[in-house]
């Protein structure tokens, strides 16, 4: 390697290995405990096969539904049936379904429940991945199949084929999203004893019986990331947006009536449980409602002010920096590819290692590890949605602008930054539901006085406070639908 590419690539290496540090000191601590590895590989096995499972339920509702959408030639206006499912945060719709499915007389605790809760909030995202690639890979092969008259088998061979990259993709991310969600297994599964490695990783890193919780921790943290490798190949997200094509509208009926059933199912069920269970009381059936005694509680308060303003900051921050590496396109992406790591795999490994590497330091148990880790998780997110504007050929404007004489600085602020605005407020509409709903972070790096209304919810729970725990449930949801107010494109990056 020569001296010059040498000198540009140092930089890079130690920004990666200072990224990758947290994991780097999970998986040495992890080797020190595999002697636990033996014991935990049935839960090992429950949740491969949960995430396995899960991922086809989404890639096949959420598919649909993006199929019978692309036929139909739906306006994007339907999506925001789909949307409200996305942002209500996956534990609140959990605990939704479980107190729906109560008032009809089925418990939901389990293998079954967790899956039905994962399905209700992802499928809008196997959504999201495959719209676009179905407008871009088949509507012109479909309209070659109308003029030449080619039907039936012959034109599912023609259409299938061009769709396993984007399915693929779709498939790796929805696995991993699964693989290291704790809050869905959290409320449905540990009631039920079924445990994943994220909840047993919790469990074990606060376990009062464990002879090292840590170090404990740490290695069912490297299983886990184990489990995770042979998804980042598949990870990367399709990208691109709908665009119209001259194509007869066909099924119009049926995907109105699959959007409106799939809100009903994943949004309206599950909003109705919460409220049965935080308006009437539970014995007696009178109107009571429980905010005023949820709001009692100092957690709660606590909760509320933290989850705002962390989500805020992290948030603002995070469009920042993607505004500061906006012109600087290839650093960006070199940047976004490092930090991609903590995107792409579960929190849990995020959180462990954070635990190891910053223990000794000030900045433990304080609200600053929690916004740490909040931007590490999600800044590959908000810069994919800035790379995807400048994909779309702003680069190429603010080109045109200095050609004209403007200065780079002043072209950037004239014509690149007011193009970007789209994009940034999918980066806002994606990155700020994610702060407000994250649970798998905050529950193992909260202290007292840093908990979020996820955590609320959590200990609630614990406590016997079911009614109060729908309550906060129904305000983080209230919290989290206020962004659909937010004006977006190109959600998918």
């Amino acid at each position: 390697m020569s001296p010059h590419r040498l000198a540009t690539a140092t930089p890079w290496l130690l920004l990666s290995l200072g990224v990758a540090l947290p994991l780097l000191v999970l998986a040495w601590r992890g080797l020190g405990d595999v002697a636990i590895l033996p014991r935990v590989l049935d839960l090992a096995g429950v949740s491969l096969l949960l995430a396995l499972l899960g991922s086809l339920l989404c890639l096949g509702v959420g598919g649909g539904l993006a199929w019978l959408a692309f036929r139909a030639r739906l306006h994007s206006g339907w999506d925001a049936l789909l949307l409200p499912a996305y942002l209500v945060p996956p534990f609140v719709g959990a605990l939704g379904f479980l107190y729906a499915l109560q008032l009809v007389g089925l418990q939901p605790y389990g293998v079954g429940g967790i899956l039905l809760a994962w399905t209700a909030h992802y499928a809008p995202v196997a959504y999201l991945l495959l719209r676009p690639a179905l407008e871009s890979k088949l509507a012109p092969l479909l309209v070659a199949c109308e003029v030449h008259g080619v039907t039936g088998w012959q034109r599912v061979r023609a259409l299938v084929p061009p769709l396993f990259p984007a399915l693929i993709a779709a498939f790796g991310a929805l696995y991993l999203t699964l693989l290291g969600n704790f809050g869905v297994p959290a409320v449905l599964g540990l009631p039920a004893q079924v445990y994943t490695l994220p909840t047993l990783a919790y469990a074990r890193l606060f376990s009062p019986a464990s002879p090292d919780p840590l170090g404990e921790a740490a290695a069912i943290g490297l299983l886990l990331g184990l489990l995770a490798v042979p998804a980042l190949l598949l990870s990367s997200q399709p990208s691109g947006e709908p665009s119209p094509r001259p194509l007869r509208p066909r099924l119009v009926w049926a995907a109105r009536i699959g959007f409106g059933l799939f809100a009903l199912a994943a949004v309206v069920f599950p909003l109705v449980g919460l409220l049965r269970r935080a308006l009437f009381n539970t014995f007696t059936g009178e109107f009571q409602p429980a905010f005023a005694t949820a709001w009692e509680l100092p957690l709660v308060r606590q909760g509320l002010t933290n989850s705002v303003l962390l989500a805020l900051l992290a948030t603002g921050l995070l469009l920042l920096l993607g505004l500061l590496m906006a012109p600087q396109r290839r650093a960006m992406q070199r940047l976004r590819q490092v930090l991609d790591m903590h995107y792409l795999l579960p929190g849990t490994l995020l959180a462990v290692g954070l635990i190891l590497l910053l223990a000794p330091t000030p900045l433990y148990a304080t609200p600053w590890i929690l916004l740490l880790a909040y931007l590490l998780n999600f800044a590959a997110l908000m810069l994919r949605a800035i790379e995807a504007g400048l994909e779309a050929g702003i680069e190429r404007l603010v080109g045109v602008g200095r050609l004209f004489g403007l200065r780079p600085g002043w072209a950037w602020w004239k014509i690149g930054f007011p193009l970007l605005r789209p994009y940034l407020a999918a980066g806002v509409f994606l990155v700020l539901p994610l702060c407000l709903a994250e649970l798998t972070l905050s529950a193992m790096l909260y202290a007292p006085g840093s908990e979020t209304l996820g955590v609320a919810v959590l200990s609630a729970l614990n406590g016997g406070l079911f009614r109060e725990a729908a309550a906060i449930g129904l305000m983080l949801m209230a919290l989290s639908l206020l962004l659909l107010l937010v004006p977006r494109r190109g959600v998918v990056g």
